[in-house]
């Protein structure tokens, strides 16, 4: 084998020895609700029910105490991604509190071979789900072996077709990962919020869904109301984040809280309560988390969201209330509802992309949003000092799709290109695009009107309504005729399939976490609207619908497939800023600016909350603050 892996956490070096030396039996403190439970013998003493190593966490301020309820709010049923902040950050491995090197968590230590291709790792010895049964090796290959059926599949970071991965157990606490070629991004996609699809399947519970390990499994799915055992799997076993998962409290977890009552898409509240075999401690040997109870209130309503958090009804949350808008009144609110900002530092470089459908199943369409002149025209339309100065209260610069100017990948010709308002070199770019102005706007050179709608959910950013409005008229003022379609997320999602779509927006990610978001720079992952019929080209979905892409983006995708296979990290920045350069030539999405620094709400008595925090998906805040060792101080 290569490079040995075996990493502890600052200060918990002689705590971890110690618990190594004298086993299990040295925890001794767990929460009060789980007493009673225990003296019942309902379940076993706490030194039972942790691992022989559990993992020790230093708190960020002190030692705290057990108790209370964390309130938060959810946007909707299909609001998921805030319990993947809270709850569902627990793989293998993951990345340290300043987002610089990955770490162990339910694995406590690894080793990775001189070739990049073999991934093995040493499971913490007597791990259990929530439920008690045991953790191991079998869970790990049950995982991978569901998620590679055809018919079921999961995420292109195990199910890769140019590059299919084997599980081989070595026995219940050791396992390898095994890659046909290299594999030089594996250990990031693991300690990001990606990594929980690998530990998410109870092998002892979720076979019985499937027909290898039960033979009655299609019978049992139709009896059970399914046409497939695939739909009856996904509906008790999603193996994501995805809104099911948290909609069957039989689903076993290795999270610090377990669900109570679940998300469905009626639910008016979600509550997750404490896992009593969480394998975390404290420097003290305190049993985490801390707080017993999370409940989480879904509303549809922005507005009595924000009202609560102004009455001090929420104990901590940045997710859709933390808006550019928003923060004045909540910091004057801070004394009366008992609560303080705190901030954050975005992984985004930017506040809107505007991508144009390069796949449009309208043909005279698709060649005019493949062509570059016409990005660039459109581009020097927006008047984005404009945007920032009445949306942004003056907060932020102008900015292309681009990694921020704090990533070692910062090149600011291609954050600035094309960044200008300027009427004139949009008129040029448009001529060469082969338009023409008819009276008021553009039509296509045979004389066609030429309307363009673009899809917005208001209900993700608050901020893009307003930024879309006045984005519209600065287009219509340049002669583009603009049509805003307000549309549900949903349907938003479907309709990127169909391909009749014109324009999509959404937040710039891949600012900081640039190599392993980078869905603005070529069509990487279903999340490149501008491209998503060279996407499942690329990843060997949607066959049906996929498409080659041009010679410039299969360059890209040939770079991205070496990056993927090579070990060393300087290498793999080398390829990287090989796709960048030919992104920033090609010019394929338009960005208006680069965000401030935001910030979060947090109620006075809650402690051990970092400041300030980095703001990601793939470091999905505030996870890696490890929300488990929060807790309120006592009055």
């Amino acid at each position: 084998m290569g490079k040995n892996f075996s990493l502890g956490l600052t200060g918990a070096v002689a705590i971890a020895a110690m618990m190594a030396a004298a086993g299990p039996v040295w925890a001794q403190q767990q929460s009060p609700v789980l007493d009673a439970a225990v003296a019942s013998g309902e379940l076993p003493p706490v030194a039972e029910r942790l691992p022989a190593n559990p993992l020790v966490i230093t708190p960020v301020e002190s030692v705290g105490t057990y108790g209370g309820t964390w309130h938060s709010a959810l946007r909707g049923g299909l609001d998921n991604a805030w319990i993947g902040r809270t709850v569902a950050y627990d793989g293998l491995v993951r990345y340290d509190r300043e987002w610089k090197e990955i770490i162990p968590n339910l694995a406590e230590s690894w080793e990775v071979s001189e070739d990049s291709r073999t991934f093995t790792f040493k499971l913490r010895e007597g791990l259990k789900w929530n439920n008690g049964t045991p953790f191991t090796s079998a869970d790990i290959a049950f995982a991978v072996e569901l998620m590679s059926e055809p018919t079921y599949g999961a995420g292109t970071f195990i199910k890769n077709p140019n590059n299919p991965v084997k599980v081989e157990v070595i026995d219940d606490t050791s396992f390898s990962l095994v890659f046909e070629k290299p594999n030089g991004v594996i250990m990031d996609e693991l300690a990001s919020i990606n990594g929980l699809t690998l530990v998410s399947l109870s092998k002892d519970y979720c076979s019985q869904f499937y027909p290898k390990y039960n033979p009655n499994a299609a019978e049992e799915a139709k009896a059970a109301g399914f046409e497939t055992w695939e739909l009856w799997m996904g509906n008790r076993c999603s193996w994501a984040t995805e809104t099911i998962r948290f909609a069957n409290p039989e689903l076993p977890f290795m999270s610090a809280w377990m669900i109570e009552e679940p998300l469905t898409g009626d639910a008016t509240r979600t509550t997750f309560v404490r896992n009593p075999y969480y394998w975390k401690v404290d420097t003290e040997g305190n049993q985490l988390p801390y707080i017993d109870r999370l409940e989480m209130r879904v509303s549809d309503s922005l507005e009595e969201i924000t009202l609560m958090a102004l009455n001090g009804e929420i104990d901590f949350q940045d997710r859709h209330i933390a808006t550019v808008a928003n923060q004045p009144i909540f910091f004057d609110g801070q004394e009366a509802g008992d609560y303080r900002l705190g901030e954050n530092i975005p992984s985004t470089m930017n506040t809107l992309m505007l991508q144009f459908n390069m796949n449009h199943v309208d043909e005279k369409r698709r060649e005019l949003f493949q062509n570059k002149d016409f990005r660039i025209g459109v581009s020097h339309l927006i008047d984005r000092q404009e945007i920032i100065d009445v949306i942004f209260t003056g907060q932020g610069e102008p900015f292309q799709a681009a990694p921020r100017p704090e990533s070692p990948f910062y090149d600011e010709e291609m954050a600035k290109q094309y960044a200008e308002f300027d009427a004139d070199a949009a008129a040029a770019a448009f001529e060469a695009a082969g338009l023409v102005r008819s009276g008021d706007f553009y039509t296509f050179a045979d004389g066609t009107p030429l309307k363009i709608t673009i899809d917005i959910i208001s209900s993700f950013r608050s901020e893009w309504v307003d930024m879309m409005e006045l984005l519209q008229l600065q287009l219509e003022a340049g002669g583009l005729d603009i049509e805003l379609n307000n549309i549900d997320r949903t349907l938003y999602y479907d309709k990127r399939p169909l391909g009749d779509y014109d324009a999509q927006i959404w937040q710039g990610d891949g600012g900081l976490d640039v190599v392993q978001e980078p869905r603005y720079y070529f069509p990487a992952n279903p999340e490149s609207v501008w491209a998503f019929r060279w996407q499942a080209w690329y990843n060997g979905s949607n066959p049906e619908i996929a498409e080659e892409p041009a010679d410039w983006a299969k360059e890209q995708m040939d770079l991205y497939n070496q990056l993927r296979s090579e070990g060393a990290p300087e290498a793999r920045n080398e390829l990287m800023k090989q796709i960048l350069a030919i992104a920033k030539e090609n010019f394929p999405v338009i960005g208006v600016s680069l965000p401030g620094n935001g910030y979060y709400i947090a109620k006075n008595n809650m402690r051990n909350i970092a400041e300030p925090m980095l703001h990601a998906y793939l470091f999905p805040t505030p996870a890696p603050y490890d929300p488990f060792q929060w807790y309120f101080a006592q009055e």
